[in-house]
């Protein structure tokens, strides 16, 4: 028995030391082995195999570090396509209707920017005309030193400048006649003072309105009211009744905008053109217009049909996420303009020219944004300077330009076509336009040659916009990785959780167990290990004296003490619990 138990006792100490030493290096060999023979990926039970040769282990040894790195190569390049081009432009599979899109924009400058009638009555010594020469871009004279504001150019330009109600003669929209003063108001652009329909209220254009904003005070009984409207949030989703920017009425110039222009080309004074007419452009309701370098010229006496094709971007929110120097985009609320509500790419460039004009010039021209309102405009004497930069900001070899000034990742535009012929009309001419005769004899004071005929319509009532989202999302870039690591090695999620499952939770639960042995061999060493008694201190008591024991003193029969009882009469003696 004593044989027996004895080996078993040997065997459970060497289990027991070799439990106790698994941080040594022999441990932590047999647990790599171990990892390597249950492991799913592919190869690494051949390496730990110990009924193959070595050489055969070191073969797949090394074709498992060479998979490892080809598979790292190939995901090397899916992550340079993700970071380096992470955004994809393409059409939309859901067509967009033009009635949830506002028509656009329409401006038209008389190519002549002061009547002659109304120059004559200005003294050429004076501080206005030196502001006129600077509106008709003339002169060069570095004697002038006056210090033009904004509130006396706007007081002059509306004095020289042909009126709208002038110029425009007959109005209609959606097959209705409307009242040309009611749906046109009156803009600064570059090209003086023009005539513009369906643009954003002021109000909503600007971020610190006030009145001076405008070129005419806003009539105190409208029938259309100004409403808010933003290429990314749109229109709200409660409209009144009549409203602008308003959206189209249909397609075909019937149900277009058609207006009737009056050139009066005898009153032509100064112009940026060689030829008389007019400049138009057809733009965002929420940009104020550049004319001079991106509209279109109608000669008078010509009646042009332009055909309108929205055109429209827009972006998923995933691609918020990724750095604005990558995306090239910007959101509504990343917009960093301080003169303009909404962003867009030609508002930050009228921005961008007025802060450099103020900058190299220390004037901002009349029509750019008065981002400094103690500024002062550019007269004749800065014609030099203005011009430079300019052509500097519009020439991409040069440092001074704006190509900060990334595209709203909203953004609407419009593209047009033109075609026009000549006006033929008389009484001896039928025509089919359903416009008023009047306008066309010579009793109003104006010849078929100082009129032009415009027609502004929708070819289609839907189009398909674009749009911009993410190329390679994180949920792209797992599946290709994930599809990589697979195919060469059949990596998968859960070898990530085993090769945790080996650093982490096991070494923990093997040292947990160490533990709880140690101190199950230690309570038993314990319950094992003789235990001495503690005698207890009993004073000697003086004995009675022997008259009072006399007669008490009774025979008891003597009782041969057991074993425990010999032990414990013992001094200091051994207690063995487990012999109870």
């Amino acid at each position: 028995m004593a044989s027996n138990s004895e080996p078993q006792r040997a065997q459970s100490d060497a289990s027991s030391d070799e439990e106790l030493s698994l941080c040594t290096r022999e441990a932590i060999e047999k647990s790599i082995k171990y990892y390597l023979q249950n492991s799913s990926l592919h190869g690494l039970k051949y390496i730990a195999e110990e009924r193959i040769t070595i050489p055969e282990r070191v073969f797949f040894g090394i074709s498992f570090v060479l998979v490892v790195i080809l598979s790292g190569f190939f995901i090397s390049n899916v992550y340079i396509k993700w970071s380096a081009s992470p955004i994809i432009i393409s059409t939309s599979a859901k067509q967009l209707l033009t009635s949830n899109m506002p028509f656009p924009a329409v401006t038209i400058c008389n190519l002549n920017q002061a009547l002659r009638s109304r120059v004559q009555r200005i003294s050429r010594s004076s501080s206005n005309f030196s502001l006129l020469m600077s509106l008709c871009s003339q002169g060069d004279d570095q004697t002038i030193t006056y210090v033009g504001t904004w509130k006396y150019f706007k007081a002059l330009l509306v004095d020289v400048a042909q009126p709208c109600d002038e110029m425009l003669l007959y109005c209609s929209f959606g097959s209705r006649r409307e009242l040309c003063s009611m749906i046109f108001k009156s803009v600064l652009t570059d090209d003086g003072l023009c005539c513009s329909f369906n643009a954003l209220d002021p109000s909503f254009l600007f971020r610190n309105y006030t009145d001076d904003a405008r070129l005419e005070p806003e009539p105190e009984s409208s029938l259309y009211e100004a409403i808010d409207w933003t290429p990314e949030q749109g229109y709200a989703a409660r409209l009144p009744e009549f409203y602008y920017p308003r959206t189209s009425g249909g397609t075909g110039s019937r149900m277009g905008l058609t207006v009737v222009l009056n050139a009066s080309t005898t009153e032509y004074y100064c112009t940026k053109s060689m030829s008389n007419g007019f400049k138009v452009l057809v733009h965002n309701p929420a940009e104020l217009p550049k004319v001079s370098n991106y509209g279109f010229i109608v000669s008078s006496g010509r009646e042009a049909r332009i055909p309108i094709e929205p055109v429209y971007e827009d972006a998923t929110p995933s691609i918020r996420s990724i750095k604005k120097s990558v995306r090239r985009c910007l959101f509504s609320d990343e917009n960093d303009l301080t003169y303009y509500r909404t962003y867009s790419r030609k508002n930050c460039e009228l921005e961008c020219e007025a802060k450099l004009l103020l900058r190299d010039c220390s004037c901002v021209l009349y029509y750019l944004p008065r981002i400094d309102p103690t500024a002062r405009v550019c007269g004749p004497n800065d014609n030099n300077c203005t011009n430079r930069v300019q052509t500097e900001i519009e020439s991409s070899k040069t440092e001074l330009s704006c190509e900060n000034c990334w595209p709203g990742c909203f953004e609407l535009t419009y593209r047009t076509t033109l075609s026009s012929s000549t006006i033929v009309a008389g009484p001896s001419y039928q025509s089919g336009e359903d416009l008023p005769e009047n306008l066309f004899s010579t009793s109003n004071g104006s010849t078929n040659n100082d009129l032009s005929i415009l027609h502004f319509y929708y070819l289609t009532n839907n189009f398909r916009s674009t749009t911009k989202s993410e190329m390679f999302g994180f949920t792209e870039f797992l599946s290709n990785t994930g599809g990589l690591l697979g195919l060469f090695m059949g990596f998968s999620i859960f070898s990530v959780i085993e090769i945790f499952y080996y650093v982490t939770v096991r070494p923990y639960c093997a040292s947990r167990a160490i533990q709880l042995r140690r101190q199950r061999r230690q309570a038993a060493l314990r319950w094992l290990t003789p235990v001495r008694q503690r005698r207890r201190l009993v004073l000697p008591q003086r004995p009675p004296p022997y008259s009072q024991l006399q007669g008490k003193v009774r025979a008891r029969p003597k009782v041969k003490p057991s074993l425990w009882q010999a032990l414990r009469s013992s001094r200091d003696p051994l207690v063995y619990p487990y012999l109870d």
